[in-house]
């Protein structure tokens, strides 16, 4: 947090330079040539693709500027000048050149602050992720706990020889619903498959959200033979759904589900062979 504090520093910094410095240069261009607004024109393509590029394409812009304009300069001497008139238009060149390497280096340690606090943020939003771990609408633990206690699961199967089984369900048509019903009725839906869930399963069993449209169940000391009659009971109570307005929407999914095996020693593995080789069938 200090480090992303005295980043923003240099940030507003670096700001305050490049507008204090380009409001002079405005000025003087203003004053002194009558080209002024394609001049100021080209320097603020500088200074764009120094923030949004970063320092090496505004260099590389103010090279083929101040080639461009050189070479110019050379084939017009006589005194008809595109830009610049015969008697100081060398001059203008010189101080536009270090004008614009200025501002390539101010737009380009913009750049590089701004796409470090994002850097930043981008982390500090992963461990803020990592610490909560209940999603908020069903209270189901995320996908980074779901791994933790799936790998302490296999653990303490390899151990005391307990079973378990990972059930895995798949929503069908969650996008189509969030976006015919809205955010608010997608919340109620959860909240409802929730409850279903919870009253479908034991207290003990483990659930989890991996994603917006999956739920995760540990079903510990569980054999195979006894999930059939899990997922009967979780088919009638996930059947249908009463929206606010008091119709029903039938709701379906895929399920599919893994006992624990010995040859299975991590959570990704368990994870992986769930996905990969476990058969698909609707709910």
């Amino acid at each position: 947090m200090k480090r992303s504090f005295n980043e923003s520093q240099k940030l507003y910094a670096y700001l305050s330079g490049l507008i204090a410095a380009l409001s002079l240069f405005i000025f003087y261009v203003s004053a002194e040539q009558s080209e002024g607004f394609l001049i100021i024109c080209i320097t603020f393509v500088v200074i764009g693709a120094g923030i949004w590029f970063g320092p090496i394409y505004a260099l590389a812009v103010t090279l083929i500027v101040l080639f461009v304009l050189g070479t110019l300069m050379m084939f017009f001497q006589t005194g008809q000048a595109v830009m610049f008139s015969a008697e100081d238009g060398l001059r203008m060149l010189i101080v536009w050149g270090i004008a614009l390497l200025l501002f390539s280096f101010i737009s380009g340690r913009i750049h590089d602050i701004a796409a470090e606090l994002r850097r930043s943020v981008k982390r500090l939003q992963s461990e803020i992720k990592s610490f909560v771990a209940v999603d908020r609408v069903t209270g189901f633990d995320n996908k980074q706990r779901m791994k933790l206690e799936l790998s302490e699961e296999i653990k303490r199967a390899e151990r005391y020889g307990n079973s378990f089984v990972f059930l895995l369900l798949h929503m069908h048509y969650f996008k189509e619903f969030k976006s015919l019903y809205g955010e608010k009725e997608t919340d109620l839906l959860f909240q409802f498959v929730s409850r279903q869930i919870r009253s479908s399963v034991r207290e003990t069993d483990k659930k989890f959200r991996p994603s917006d449209e999956r739920f995760g169940i540990v079903l510990t000391h569980t054999p195979a033979e006894h999930m059939p009659a899990v997922l009967t009971k979780l088919k009638k109570q996930l059947d249908t759904y009463q929206l606010t307005n008091g119709k029903y929407v039938s709701l379906t999914f895929h399920v599919c589900y893994l006992p624990y095996r010995r040859d299975i020693r991590t959570a990704d593995q368990f994870l992986e062979e769930l996905e990969n080789e476990m058969m698909m069938n609707e709910l």
